[in-house]
């Protein structure tokens, strides 16, 4: 049986690589602690969490080394997908502002994580801080341009009661969704989502995992996309979307010590090349070593076919 062939896209014959920076959850150090009127009783659970464990694992030095990997690599872009905070405080929503001044990233795309949004506190005040990294000016989905790339992002980070970090990208975000991958689609643009939560079961527990997911399948299945980035399990992995060929990629957080090698930290180093019919897409991990280097992991290659050949703009 003959297979359909989309005619030959010629506006992307000489484009290059597109290299895409992947990281997430970098829980940047506490810089202070809760004022009285911000004590609330789940936070104070992961304040406890923090001291405790947390801070002994989430360190300055190997966020610095993953960052000035990154750098090393000279990425077109930067996918962030969520959880520079640990308690949400507004002091923590402004220090993430610093750092993320500091690093002098090329064009980004952020998605908040449920440690951004633990409790309902000022939202609007803390997001409008980040909003050149957000990319939303009218709310979510977000979208971010660049070349052959459109980066899409989900905001799946909303308070939840104490003792859950689960998350849910909103209906009215849903409901926008399907005509923007439609649209980018037919632009002839590489379309990968971010989401905080994995979208996907198995990788996180119950209590922190990504309610009413099937709609979201539901409508990446029906629309298409490239590839699917998350953060939030804390480890690197790869899956794909139900019943369909769309990778769903993980990381560990960018700040995880060493000392257990499956959640060292890390980051995903991707790259983007548009061809005649198919993307050619590879996903190279970089990762923490014991030896405090950073050093590859695993490398995975896929060629989707791709939607359109009308020229992206």
């Amino acid at each position: 049986m003959l297979s359909f062939q989309p005619p030959l896209c010629r506006s992307f014959l000489f484009l290059p690589s597109l290299q895409i920076a992947h990281f997430s959850d970098p829980h940047l150090p506490l810089v202070g602690l809760p004022a009285l009127r911000e004590i609330r009783f789940k936070r104070m659970l992961s304040l406890l969490s923090w001291q405790l464990k947390r801070r002994h694992v989430h360190l300055g030095a190997p966020l610095a080394a993953v960052m000035q990997d990154i750098g090393r690599h000279n990425p077109d872009l930067v996918a962030l997908t969520g959880d520079l905070t640990n308690l949400g405080l507004a002091s923590e929503f402004e220090a993430a502002t610093r750092w993320l001044q500091a690093q002098d990233l090329p064009d980004t795309l952020l998605v908040p994580g449920n440690h951004d949004a633990l409790i309902r506190e000022n939202a609007e005040s803390k997001s409008v801080q980040w909003a050149p990294w957000l990319q939303s000016q009218t709310g979510f989905p977000s979208l971010l341009k660049k070349g052959s790339v459109a980066l899409i992002g989900l905001n799946s980070a909303t308070p939840t009661p104490p003792f859950f970090a689960s998350g849910r990208v909103s209906e009215t975000q849903l409901d926008a969704l399907g005509g923007l991958l439609r649209q980018t689609g037919e632009k002839g643009l590489c379309r990968i989502v971010l989401i905080h939560h994995p979208p996907v079961q198995g990788l996180v527990s119950k209590r922190k995992g990504l309610d009413g997911m099937e709609r979201l399948q539901a409508i990446l299945k029906r629309e298409g996309a490239e590839l699917v980035l998350h953060g939030h399990s804390h480890r690197a992995t790869l899956s794909n979307i139900p019943h369909t060929h769309i990778p769903v990629v993980g990381t560990t957080s960018a700040s995880h010590s060493a000392t257990t090698p499956a959640q060292a930290a890390g980051w995903n180093c991707i790259s983007v090349l548009a061809e005649a019919n198919h993307w050619q897409i590879s996903i190279q991990r970089r990762e923490l070593g014991a030896n405090g280097r950073m050093q590859d992991g695993f490398l995975h290659h896929f060629s989707p076919h791709r939607l359109s050949c009308t020229k992206a703009l």
